[in-house]
């Protein structure tokens, strides 16, 4: 990004101009760090689900184990 064109993009507007581009910036950040949020919230839950779900493959792997080794018998 051009920082130094965009300082000189700014210098040229008059301050209520700046003020208004500057908080339309502030408020698209924060909806951006609102989304990010969301989604680490979700990758979280979804890890958490992930896991579950290993754990659970590995009891019934265990449990499967153990029926053949009984109907063998």
């Amino acid at each position: 990004m051009d920082f130094k064109g965009l300082i000189d993009h700014y210098e040229t507007l008059d301050k209520s101009e700046l003020i208004e581009k500057l908080v339309y910036k502030n408020a698209k950040l924060l909806t951006q760090d609102n989304v990010i949020e969301k989604l680490q919230d979700e990758n979280k839950r979804l890890t958490e689900v992930e896991d579950g779900h290993k754990k659970i493959n590995g009891e019934l792997t265990e449990q499967i184990k153990q029926l053949k080794g009984e109907s063998s018998v």
